[in-house]
């Protein structure tokens, strides 16, 4: 049988490998062709072919060879096999286009989201740093984190738009990252999208948003400080600030931080506000009192802040006596070293920001499953759009949320206001009528939909139909400041 088999003639199969063993990749090349239309399932082959192929300077064709062979394994669901091949194609020629979209396809099949990415973003370097266009790159980045949501996605992409000097971009998708892992929860690397969107450009919203962050990041007392001083003339905002930290019960917190702010104008101003708001009114009114030697306007801001919120304080307020002389030097003197003996300075800018943590790509992977589940990429796209003033993104966002039931209410607020904010106020009407029904709506939050059903109103000239709205909404809500726009109105209209 040997003596047989030494006298037989080889096959074309074994012709094939003999001549691999013996390196003699023209044998190769002439036998491959024939073997994989025989044999188009076999991974040997294909391999052993387009590396005879590369060996004698044929590198297109090599890669043309696997892109076929990874493509028939696409089809048949083979991803492992198609993911071995396409990283094969990567390192013969690591700027192969067809075989990075076909890489990316993949991924997302096997719900590798995170490999995706991170495979796009080092070619988007790779391309940058070879001195090649990287259009194309960034065009499958946009389109990719637009399908596969995820905040991490959001937060890279714009540190590649920052490096290209590309500002306007940039910020827009670190506001799209905080927003996006605020829903996550994830507060420290919220704080940490916003605040570099900050570092590109600074707006009340912006550091509203960062508020709202921060007093779920404890130890950032830098950053709220920070962002006293930089409001410290927008009442508004320092009234918004108090606010945050009554929700979340961290009066007190913030009470320790003022300690550390050197400006008597803004620390007795504060001061006074979360007294009155802690109940203790003879500290509010010291500090008050405090506050009118320094600056009668700043004064008389927080005496109307005051006599609104506090309506029943409303007689110890108006004791207050219009004074033709100023106060004495000495008081102002004793007010002012009260103010200014303040051991910690406030730093200039905020501490350095944290880089990022190391990234869980099965975490990650979860999270954009779960952000497409529940709704909140929607919602979160749409609040960040309404921030950003794309108020057609924000709609078209805002508009998928409806569809899912714990988001319904939050969604509708922000449809309606969105359609307010861009003049289209029948739009919002029919909207906020149509939906005040709604059996899923809790009592509470058909107020809230009234109290803006009222404003849109109000916007469209139609100030007793505005009225009835507050009123409606009152019997509810029972807040002091729509009280004060109820007797408002119904002073002009009577």
């Amino acid at each position: 049988m040997g003596l047989f088999d030494r006298f037989r003639k080889k096959t074309e199969e074994e012709e094939f490998f003999y001549a691999i063993e013996s390196k003699d990749y023209v044998t190769v090349v002439k036998l491959g062709k024939a073997l994989i239309s025989k044999h188009p399932n076999s991974v040997s082959i294909v391999n052993s072919y387009s590396d005879a192929l590369i060996k004698l300077g044929k590198k297109k064709e090599a890669i043309e060879v696997l892109l076929n062979f990874t493509e028939e394994k696409i089809r048949e669901e083979y991803f492992d096999v198609a993911v071995a091949m396409l990283k094969k194609v990567l390192r013969i020629d690591p700027f192969e286009i067809r075989a990075l979209k076909l890489l990316i396809s993949v991924y997302r099949k096997k719900e590798l989201f995170y490999e995706a990415f991170k495979t796009l973003e080092e070619a988007y370097w790779r391309f940058l740093y070879a001195g090649k266009s990287t259009s194309t790159i960034k065009s499958l980045l946009e389109n990719f984190i637009e399908g596969e949501l995820h905040p991490l996605f959001f937060e890279k992409f714009a540190e590649i738009l920052k490096a290209e000097e590309n500002s306007e971009d940039a910020y827009t998708n670190y506001i799209l990252a905080g927003n996006l892992y605020i829903n996550l929860k994830n507060y420290k690397s919220a704080l940490r999208a916003f605040l570099k969107a900050r570092e590109i450009k600074r707006t009340t919203n912006l550091d509203r948003q960062i508020l709202d962050v921060v007093v779920n990041e404890d130890g950032r007392k830098d950053v709220v400080l920070k962002l006293i001083m930089d409001n410290s003339s927008d009442f508004d905002f320092l009234k918004y600030l108090i606010s945050v930290f009554k929700t979340v019960g961290k009066l007190s917190f913030l009470k320790q931080m003022i300690e550390n702010i050197s400006d008597p104008k803004i620390k007795f101003f504060l001061s006074a506000m979360i007294e009155f708001e802690l109940g203790e009114v003879e500290n509010g009114l010291e500090f008050m009192e405090k506050l009118k030697f320094l600056d009668k306007e700043a004064y008389n801001k927080l005496l109307a802040v005051v006599s609104l919120k506090y309506p029943g304080y409303s007689d110890i307020l108006k004791v207050e006596v219009e004074e033709t002389t100023l106060p004495d030097p000495e008081d102002i003197l004793e007010v002012l070293e009260q103010a200014i003996d303040v051991p910690v300075e406030i730093q200039s800018s905020f501490k350095e920001i944290e880089d990022f943590e190391e990234e869980k790509s099965k975490d990650i992977d979860k999270e954009v499953k779960n952000l497409e589940l529940d709704g909140s990429k929607y919602i979160s796209m749409a609040e960040a759009m309404l921030g950003l003033g794309q108020f057609d993104k924000a709609i078209e966002n805002a508009r998928k949320a409806l569809m899912y039931e714990d988001l319904f209410f939050r969604a509708s607020i922000l449809l309606a206001t969105t359609l307010k904010m861009k003049g289209n106020l029948r739009e919002a009407l029919d909207f906020l009528v149509d939906i005040l029904n709604t059996e899923k709506l809790t009592e509470d939050e058909k107020a809230k939909l009234k109290k803006l059903l009222g404003e849109v109103y109000e916007d469209m000239g139609n100030e007793e139909r505005a009225l009835i709205w507050y009123k409606e909404a009152y019997k509810t809500l029972r807040e002091p400041e729509l009280k004060c726009k109820i007797d408002e109105l119904e002073k002009k209209t009577s």
